[in-house]
């Protein structure tokens, strides 16, 4: 029975091999036609910022497998773009510069023969990598430099960092982005005039032209706590049940024990509490911890959106007038999970610990009075339950 086994399965393999041989491998190809296939029709032409949305009709023909566009971006590159038969669509892109660019379309059947060959011009507008270049600033911030940059368009584009070196430039780093607009920072490096250089790259290749400047990253150091002190000023929000200013400068991070802010008749809104700095500071950034005791996280007095403000002289009346100068706009302390009111996770309850940073934006300004207006809080009342507080600068 064995050996009958083993001579069926013999004569099984060697029937398949047959099979294969006389059926598959010895047939002609499927699509072996010589006949060029007709080129597309209707060409219509939409240029956008560094290329251009070509649109056709494709004769009806079952052999035609994609429509191609053969083109040069500049003096050295050529490029292609292919788009299938049951497209009518192709994108021409990478483009150095605005101007008149020759695009030779041909359908390609599926013998790939190509149709007789279509010249149309298209007139690709600047690119974005050129306008966005323009944008470009460079400032000195803490510990390094500063970039932004505006992109209207949305374009996928790279912000490339470069600092002198000897008698050339050396990489520094890149952000990869296609935000409208946005700023990022290199840091780690010292308080030491450097040239610093930055230009945009697209997915092409292309380069804007760099824009540089002398600058002498920023000193950046945490501020001695012990020498700030709470400042109350008419209007301010009050602290109850004995807590005060002094509490979120005295606790090392998250507690139950915080600031309980509170409003009194006379208290002026939005509300708000002030700190003397001891000294000048040019503020980088700082740091907040809200009330922690498994019920407080992300409700009650948690502070969701809020305002900064600086001043060297503030009114003593306490109103927020033109003695105080906003530090950015509106803030906002977000809760990681998105949950609704009432329910965290455990990315929320790591994050309750960890605290919640706040970068101030450049140039930085001097200041000695620091105001934390508050907007909103979580539970939607106007409570404010801060834990703790620490602040970064350069003192002056």
């Amino acid at each position: 029975m064995k050996k009958l086994n083993i001579f069926l399965i013999f004569l099984f393999v060697t029937g398949f091999i047959f099979s294969c041989k006389h059926e598959g491998l010895d047939r002609e190809p499927l699509f072996d036609n010589k006949t060029k296939p007709s080129p597309v029709t209707n060409i219509k032409i939409t240029n956008v910022e560094g290329g251009a949305i070509i649109t056709y009709d494709v004769h009806a023909d079952p052999s035609i497998l994609y429509v191609q566009a053969d083109y040069s971006v500049n003096d050295k590159v050529s490029r292609q773009a292919k788009s299938s038969y049951y497209s009518d669509t192709l994108m021409v892109g990478g483009f150095a510069k605005a101007g008149p660019y020759k695009v030779i379309l041909h359908s390609i059947s599926r013998s790939e023969i190509k149709s007789d060959p279509i010249e149309i011009t298209v007139n690709p507008l600047t690119p974005s990598y050129i306008t966005v270049g323009k944008s470009l600033k460079l400032l000195a911030d803490f510990g390094g430099v500063n970039v932004s940059y505006e992109n209207p368009t949305e374009s996928d584009l790279g912000v490339v960092v470069i600092i002198d070196s000897l008698d050339s430039f050396e990489y520094l780093d890149t952000k990869y982005t296609k935000e409208s607009k946005g700023n990022f920072s290199v840091r780690g490096l010292p308080t030491k005039e450097r040239t610093f250089g930055t230009y945009i790259r697209d997915r092409w290749g292309n380069k804007s032209d760099t824009v540089y400047a002398k600058l002498s990253p920023l000193r950046e150091v945490e501020l001695d706590r012990a020498k700030i002190a709470g400042l109350y000023l008419p209007g301010d929000m009050t602290g109850c049940c004995g807590s005060s200013l002094s509490v979120p400068l005295s606790n090392t991070g998250a507690s139950d024990w915080c600031l309980y802010g509170i409003t009194l008749p006379d208290t002026k809104f939005p509300s708000r509490i002030t700190y003397d700095l001891g000294k000048t500071i040019k503020m980088s950034r700082f740091k907040l911890w809200f009330r922690v005791n498994g019920i407080a996280e992300f409700a009650n007095g948690t502070p969701k959106t809020f305002k900064l403000y600086g001043s060297n002289n503030p009114n003593p009346d306490g109103t927020l007038d033109a003695t105080w100068t906003q530090l950015g706009g509106l803030y906002e302390l977000k809760k990681p999970s998105g949950l609704p009111y009432g329910k965290r996770n455990a990315e929320d309850d790591a994050a309750k610990y960890e605290g919640f940073e706040f970068v101030l934006p450049l140039p930085a300004q001097p200041i000695r009075y620091w105001r934390f207006v508050l907007v909103s809080n979580y539970s939607q009342s106007l409570a404010m339950e801060v834990a703790c507080l620490k602040f970064w600068g350069d003192p002056q």
